[in-house]
């Protein structure tokens, strides 16, 4: 299994950081995306062994859990951006307060 964040910040590190302290995920099957690649949380990734990308759509397509680790309004931007690149195989998990999953499932479903 892999898993995919969008999103490279605190929440991101911190949950990478429990999966593989817990052992429940090695770091070389994860990848995170960012849009920028010089905050300290990616170099922090980085330095355990966890890919990361600039780009959104890379991290999707590298991962069969995504984890949607972004601040609550960002959410419909990165749906729409990604949204023709979710498929079957994902499970897509919402991170954002408030963000409810019917709204996410709605977004999604207009790109099948």
């Amino acid at each position: 299994m892999s898993v995919g964040f969008i999103g490279a910040g605190q929440l991101a590190f911190a949950l990478v950081k429990g999966f593989t302290a817990a052992g429940i995920l090695a770091a070389h099957k994860i990848m995170a995306s960012s849009p920028d690649m010089d905050l300290a949380t990616v170099s922090a990734l980085r330095k355990m062994g966890v890919k990361l990308t600039p780009h959104n759509k890379e991290a999707v397509q590298h991962s069969d859990v995504l984890f949607l680790a972004v601040k609550p309004h960002i959410i419909p931007f990165i749906l729409d951006e990604i949204g023709t690149h979710i498929e079957d195989r994902h499970i897509v998990v919402s991170c954002a307060a408030g963000v409810t999953i019917g709204s996410i499932e709605k977004k999604l479903s207009a790109f099948r």
